[in-house]
């Protein structure tokens, strides 16, 4: 509890003769031992002046004392050596402004006052006009008491996290006691905003100043309305702090017509080993009228992120990134992020690796989820567990100590992989049901392939190979043509397809060979040495591969027939619709692809330089064409022409894709093995961000640059014509036609920010739908810097989730539950629009 402190005059250097400060200040006369146990250092700019007799000191003009760990500075210092007290005042300039102002060190604490007296020998003090930083805040007193153990008592005192002088916000506070390093306790207090008191009165309180690990407490919810959920209470909750190396926050959001939200959000450390962060969210939404339309909806969330530290350890590592939600979570609790609001896909991944230190092995295994919304259904997978075990590239034949030339056999390459896979597809409601998880599909598969490498005429590859592929199921299928069934669309016959559970093996034993060539020509085309164009060069690398598999089918037939209605015989592979497929195919195989890929490169002479060197301009960054042909299909053997090309003009880089097919279609829309070349797919991307704008320096702006500033900028050097700003614009076209009807979509995205003026900025990012002719949504964010307070306006005017969210709050997180919020949600809007 504060005291009541006597005033005694700065420029008066006697000591208060009062019962308080004859208890704190005075001391007995020192023994004739050495006043001083440690040394005493003092000095000034100015002048000191000695007073034997009475031994004191006076120092004028930056004096400081240092004692132990204890150090005094103020224009005006007397020290009294016999009591070891020391009294500092500051001094005043030419306009009469304060210069020298007293401040005091001790340790970790330091304090700025108008004028203070301390005793060196019992660690106390008397303050007047204190101002003192505990953790993110300040304090300011009238008068004040400093106590040998650090302890300080206040009297008319101020706590803000306002660095200004004069705060633009405090709590004043009736009394107070600050333990540096662990809190500060005060008694009654009022609001003050811009020195005007506010009817906020707080009976008692504390403000934890450690700074050791964060302290459990209560986190205050801010209080809000909405339309269509009506009043609430939100992001209150409790902090728990359990160690130096876990804690865990619990929040929770509560509405008066009966929806609510409950978070839990825990975080883990151990210094150079992990750390992660997690946060399960439930609630509830209420919508509708109590007896009418009343209903209720389960939204859930899950996040989970796991890193390793990189030299914990370097052979097995361990990371999770996990995002799964209920399908309408986002939609409604995370309007305000646009991110979320307009994604339709969420990936999941935990993963683990291993692997084994001077050997050729490695382990992975894996939990993956993707969710996709389409059409306004969402599908769920679930790939768990994924499990993989592989073996690199060896030479089995190679000696570990050889000379000469190698053998031919010595060049075998042996690898192994084997993989474990589970796959579970569904729906949200019945993703987990016994029904579902029936058709769940899994299995084991490993394959050990042999290849030697052989190079013919420097541009040949000839790679022979042995492939061994062996697959486990728990189930196969069985087929069988009903002719006197109906089927749904009306027709007579139908194909039943039963599935046989128990474990079955198949494995396979294929040879197979690839041919591959690739060489690279260069065309050039040189001007004259009057044109302004010095060459052109153009770069072809065309290449060609030849694939072939003998029919092995004979040898591992997995293959069953049945009789359709025609009397036709249908082949069917027993593991069709398995996670691996089948390990042979029903016949040989063989393909002949092709490619061709290049670039155009232009050098241009400069006109500035003298020294002749050209500077290179890539007019084609990359040309690409593919295709390939089937050597044993029946008909139409030739596969799509794939294009690609891209180049850069003006900093804007351009890239399109297309595809054509080589084959006629019929007027009904059939494809047939007559040459036809159609473009059945083009896709054009192109996008550009715009850095901060430089603006126009003409030479008169320049020199006064150079001064320090321009014409064009303010008292506090802020450049109001050349606002900070950037823009990053993005646009995809595609054309897709397949048959005779072709489709034409487009999309443009826009996102960007600017500053203003030092204290504003807008953010926003937006996006155009050329189908609707309107903008399909719009975010944005305005920011204004209130010094020590911040106010922010997220708004989004277009789109499927309009909303608003109005606050303003102060900077500091000891004050962060001093804010004001307002908000309105799509289903406000719904109700009662701007």
């Amino acid at each position: 509890m504060a005291q009541d402190i006597p005033q005694t005059d700065s420029t008066d250097n006697v000591v208060p003769t009062d019962s308080i400060a004859s208890d704190s200040l005075s001391a007995a006369k020192p023994p004739r031992e050495a006043p001083f146990k440690s040394r005493v250092l003092y000095k000034a700019i100015d002048s000191m002046n000695f007073f034997l007799p009475e031994q004191k000191v006076f120092m004028y003009n930056e004096g400081k004392v240092e004692f132990e760990k204890k150090v005094l500075d103020a224009y005006r210092i007397q020290f009294d050596m016999a009591t070891k007290i020391v009294h500092a005042d500051p001094g005043k300039d030419s306009a009469d402004h304060d210069i020298g102002v007293p401040k005091f060190v001790d340790g970790s604490q330091t304090i700025h006052a108008r004028s203070l007296s301390y005793n060196f020998n019992n660690s106390k003090g008397f303050i007047h006009e204190i101002k003192t930083q505990e953790g993110e805040g300040y304090l300011h007193a009238s008068k004040a008491k400093r106590y040998a153990d650090g302890h300080i008592d206040l009297a008319g005192g101020k706590y803000t996290t306002c660095d200004a002088d004069h705060p633009h916000f405090h709590l004043a506070l009736s009394k107070a006691k600050v333990i540096p390093g662990d809190q500060v306790v005060f008694g009654p207090a009022h609001m003050v905003l811009l020195d005007i008191p506010l009817p906020i009165i707080i009976p008692f309180g504390f403000f934890p100043q450690s700074n050791k690990k964060a302290v459990s407490g209560v986190l205050m919810p801010s209080i809000g309305m909405e339309v269509s959920r009506g009043l609430s209470a939100t992001n209150g909750g409790y902090y728990f702090s359990f160690s130096d190396h876990f804690d865990a926050t619990v929040r929770g959001d509560i509405y008066s017509t009966g929806t609510w939200k409950l978070d839990v959000a825990p975080r883990y450390m151990k210094r150079y080993k992990f750390s992660g962060n997690m946060n399960f969210n439930y609630g509830v939404t209420v919508s509708g009228e109590k007896g009418l339309d009343r209903s209720e909806t389960k939204q859930y969330s899950i996040q989970w992120s796991h890193t390793q530290d990189a030299k914990a350890n370097p052979n097995q590592t361990f990371s999770a990134s996990v995002n799964y939600s209920s399908t309408s979570y986002d939609r409604e609790f995370n309007y305000t992020n646009p991110s979320m609001l307009y994604t339709n896909t969420k990936n999941s991944s935990i993963s683990y690796r291993k692997n084994w230190p001077n050997t050729p092995f490695r382990l992975t295994a894996n939990f993956n989820h993707s969710q996709s919304q389409n059409s306004g259904v969402e599908m769920i997978t679930f790939d768990f567990p994924t499990v993989a075990f592989s073996m690199d590239r060896i030479y089995p034949f190679r000696k570990k100590e050889s000379s000469g030339k190698a053998k031919w056999y010595e060049d075998i390459t042996l690898q192994y992989d084997a993989n474990l896979k589970n796959t579970l597809t569904g729906k949200e409601g019945d993703l987990f049901t016994p029904k579902n998880f029936k058709r769940m599909k899994n299995g084991f598969q490993h394959k050990v392939p042999f290849s030697i490498n052989f190079k013919a005429l420097k541009f040949l590859n000839i790679t022979p190979s042995m492939n061994y592929n062996g697959v486990l199921y728990n189930s196969r299928i069985r087929r069988t043509y009903l002719n006197d069934s109906i089927s749904s669309s009306g027709q007579r016959g139908i194909v039943l397809t039963d599935t046989i559970y128990g474990l079955t093996y198949a494995h396979s034993l294929s040879p197979s060979l690839s041919i591959s060539a690739n060489s690279k020509f260069y065309l050039m085309n040189i001007y004259g040495p009057n044109s302004k164009i010095e060459a052109i060069r153009t770069v072809i690398s065309p290449t060609a591969s030849i694939n072939y598999v003998p029919d092995m089918s004979s040898l591992f037939n997995y293959y069953r027939t049945y009789i359709d209605n025609a009397g036709r015989e249908q082949k069917y592979s027993m593991y069709d619709g398995s996670i691996f497929g089948t390990p042979t195919s029903p016949g040989q195989s063989g393909s002949v692809s092709v490619g061709l890929n290049g670039n155009v490169e232009m050098k241009v002479r400069s006109d500035k330089d003298t020294t002749g060197i050209s500077k290179k301009v890539k007019i084609l960054d990359r040309i690409d064409a593919r295709s390939s042909y089937n050597i044993f299909a029946d008909s139409m053997k030739w596969s799509n022409v794939s294009l690609s090309a891209s180049t850069t003009i003006a900093g804007i880089n351009f890239t399109v894709t297309g595809a054509v097919d080589p084959y006629k279609l019929t007027p009904a829309g059939t494809r047939i093995d007559r040459f036809g070349p159609r473009l059945t797919n083009v896709n054009f991307n192109t996008g550009i961000t715009l850095p901060f704008s430089k603006g126009q320096k003409s030479g008169e702006e320049t020199d006064n640059k150079e001064k320090g500033k321009t014409k064009s900028s303010s008292s506090n050097g802020y450049d109001y014509f050349n606002v900070p700003w950037n823009l990053t614009v993005s646009y995809s076209m595609n054309y897709s036609k397949p048959t005779f009807e072709g489709k034409f979509t487009q999309n443009l995205n826009f996102s960007g920010s600017i500053t203003l003026t030092p204290k504003w900025s807008l953010n926003f990012q937006s996006a155009y739908d050329f189908d609707a002719k309107k903008i399909s949504y719009m975010t944005a964010t305005i920011q204004r810097d209130l010094h020590c307070w911040t106010m922010s306006l997220n708004f989004a005017p277009f789109g499927s989730a309009k909303y608003f969210f109005f606050q303003i709050n102060v900077k500091s997180g000891t004050l962060r539950d001093l804010k004001y919020e307002k908000r309105r949600t799509q289903q406000d809007f719904s109700i009662n629009p701007w």
